[in-house]
C-alpha cells in the first residue's frame, strides 16, 4: 500500500496522479479519479501539462541534493571492460574538493574521464551521488514541496492568475521552509565549509544542501 500524505485537507497516497490532482485543484479543475492511468492522458490537455510540469519539477528539486537522495563517498566500480555505468536515476556525481573534481562526470550514462578522454576507468572511484527517488520514497516535506512548486508553475503556465500565484507562492515557500528544517535536522552542517562544492554561505539553504562535515572523510 502506498504511503499517504495530507494534501488539501485530505489524505492522499503519495503518487504522481495525486500530484497532478493537486495541480488541477490549484486552478479549480476537477481531479482525476483514483486509478487513472497517467501515461494515457491526452497530449495538450491540462492533465498532460501538469504531468510534464511535475516530472520536470521532480528532477529540478531533487538534483539540488538532499539528505534523502544523496549517498556520500559512494563506490563507483568499473566492470570487466573498465566502464562505470550509472543507473538511469543517477542525477549527478560530485567529487567535491578532491583531485578528481574536474576529471570525471556522467556522460551518456557512464562515468567519463575528461583528462584522458575515455570511458575506461582504472580502479574504483568514490563520489557523492545524487539519486532521483520515486514518489512513494519521498519524505512528506519533499513530496509536499515538489507538489506545491509544480502546482504554482502549472497555474502560471495555464491561467497566469496573479491572485492565485500569491497564494500558491506562499504555500510553496512554507513547504520549502519545512523541507530545509528537516534537512538541517538530519545532518550536521557547517555552512562555511568550502569543501561542499558551490555551497559556502547561508544562501545555500535556498538551493539545497547536502554536505556534512564527514563528507569524503574530511
Amino acid at each position: 500500500m502506498a504511503e499517504t500524505i495530507f494534501s488539501n485537507g485530505a489524505i492522499w497516497p503519495k503518487s504522481e496522479l495525486n500530484m497532478i490532482n493537486d495541480s488541477l485543484l490549484a486552478i479549480g479543475e476537477t481531479p482525476f479519479a483514483e486509478g487513472t492511468i497517467v501515461d494515457s492522458l491526452p497530449p495538450g490537455t491540462d492533465g498532460d501539462t501538469a504531468k510534464r510540469m511535475i516530472r520536470a519539477t521532480m528532477i529540478e528539486v531533487q538534483a539540488r541534493g538532499w539528505y534523502f537522495n544523496t549517498d556520500y563517498y559512494f563506490p563507483l566500480v568499473p566492470d570487466s571492460l573498465g566502464f562505470i555505468t550509472m543507473p538511469p536515476n543517477a542525477l549527478r556525481v560530485d567529487f567535491g574538493n578532491t583531485e578528481f573534481r574536474h576529471q570525471y562526470t556522467i556522460k551518456n550514462g557512464k562515468i567519463y574521464d575528461y583528462v584522458h578522454q575515455t570511458f575506461v576507468i582504472e580502479g574504483t572511484l568514490h563520489a557523492d551521488v545524487i539519486w532521483l527517488v520515486d514518489y512513494v520514497e519521498l519524505p512528506p516535506e519533499a513530496y509536499a514541496h515538489i507538489a506545491l512548486r509544480a502546482a504554482r508553475k502549472f497555474q502560471q503556465k495555464v491561467i497566469g492568475s496573479t491572485e492565485l500565484d500569491t497564494f500558491t507562492t506562499r504555500d510553496e515557500i512554507d513547504s520549502l521552509t519545512n523541507l530545509q528544517r528537516r534537512q538541517l535536522q538530519s545532518q550536521d552542517y557547517r555552512l562555511g565549509n568550502r569543501r561542499v562544492n558551490t555551497r559556502i554561505s547561508n544562501s545555500a539553504l535556498y538551493e539545497g544542501l547536502y554536505g556534512v562535515k564527514t563528507r569524503r572523510g574530511f
